[in-house]
This record gives structure tokens, sequence and C-alpha cells, in this order.
């Protein structure tokens, strides 16, 4: 398979669907399947990237294949490709690869080169579920070190992270599950710095399922608990 190395945070942003053009200083004649590779160096500084991080709630991987898109076309930039790009400039030397179709794969190490290289397609693994898709915890997924039984709750998918050498995929509570958080366990999380907002979990832990709210819901909520508990979230 083609692939290309992009840094990050750009890397990731495409894997989310936020950017869906790339900007380049040159063409190609490839259409079809492409595979995104996070570079081994971030584009910024250290200290904004964690802040980035912070910003997306997610975890930055270098060096790591993360999604296949379709390079449906590469054209000179137009005016109007800023927007898609998540760039301020326009520049008219530019060459906009327009993507189309993300599907997030199976981190794994890439050692990665200039312009499109190949990845052996064996090593490619399709993640199950996309980026932002409404999932259930299946029946049984228990988080022993909470005491917290999950079978039920719904979220929302984030990004794929390699954990004891297996991936697992952040979930991000909807409205209705961050309601059955015990107070205890925001307080236990508050306490020793853990995000209770979500959580890590195995893939075959979670089955697809139907959006019960929004994101808005989800921030609402999310803060309504901080405000309800001032306790517990201290300034």
């Amino acid at each position: 398979m083609k692939a290309i190395n992009i840094e990050q945070p750009f890397a990731f942003e495409i894997m989310s669907g936020r950017k869906t053009i790339e900007i380049m200083n040159w063409d190609t004649l490839h259409r079809g399947d492409l595979l995104i590779c996070s570079s081994r160096k971030p584009a910024f500084p250290r200290e904004d990237m964690d802040e980035m991080e912070e910003d997306y709630g997610c975890t930055f991987l270098y060096g790591q294949a993360l999604c296949v898109v379709r390079l449906a076309d590469v054209r000179q930039m137009r005016k109007g490709d800023e927007e898609k790009a998540l760039v301020d400039a326009f520049n008219p030397e530019g060459f906009s690869w327009l993507f189309e179709n993300v599907r997030p794969v199976i981190p794994v190490p890439v050692k990665g080169r200039q312009g499109l290289f190949e990845v052996d397609d064996s090593l490619v693994a399709l993640s199950p579920f996309g980026y932002d898709e409404p999932v259930a915890v299946k029946k049984g997924t228990r988080a022993k070190d909470l005491g917290i039984d999950f079978s039920g709750w719904h979220g929302r998918t984030s990004d794929i992270v390699i954990e004891d050498g297996e991936p697992r995929i952040r979930v991000m509570w909807d409205s209705l599950s961050l309601r059955e958080i015990p107070l205890s366990v925001l307080k236990e999380c508050e306490k020793e710095g853990i995000d209770w907002t979500g959580v890590l979990l195995r893939l075959h832990e979670l089955e697809h399922a139907g959006p019960r709210d929004t994101w808005e819901d989800i921030q609402g909520t999310i803060e309504s608990i901080v405000e309800e508990n001032p306790d517990i979230f201290e300034e």
C-alpha cells in the first residue's frame, strides 16, 4: 500500500476527520487508498504539542501508521481550501491533496521515508470502529481498579493506542453514562489525576450503537457535574 509521512498534529487531524485537505509542495499521479503515517518528529515544540493533546483529548503517536484515506484528487490549491486544510494562508504554488473515506487502523510502527513509499499490506489492520463513532460497552466489562461495571455504558470512540502490547480505544462517555459515575469514583479520579470523562477499552469490549446525545450535551453535563460538586473539583 502507498503511504506517506505527515507530522503531528496534522496526521491526527486527518485521522480524526478534522483536516480533509493536505497542502503539499508537490504533485502525484497516485489516486486511491493511501496510508497516513505520523512522522517521528512533531511540527511544533513539545510544550505546544502537550497543549494540543489536552485540547484534542488524545495522545499523539509518532512513527506509527494511523489511518487509511482515499486520495480522491490532487490539484493546485484554490481559494477556500484553507478551511478544510486548517491553514491560515493561501499558497497559489501549493497542491491540495483531497482526502475522503478515513478509516483508522491499529497503530503499528512504520519507518517512514520522503515522498510516497510502500508499506506491506499485511501490516495494515483496519479498526472495527471509526473515529467519533457511537459505541456501547459489552456486558461483563468491568474496571477492576475502580470497581465499576461498565456494561451498557455508551460513548464515542476517540484515538487508538497500544497499551501492554495490545490496541485499546479511548471512549469518551456520553452525557447519560457520565451521570452514572459514582461520586466516590469521581473523588478518587480527581485525587489520582485520572480522566473520568472517558476510559481506555479493548476493541472486543465494544459494540456499535446509535448516538444518544450530542457533544454539546456531553460538555454541558461535564460542566454541570463539576459545578455540582465543588468539594471534589476544587479550583
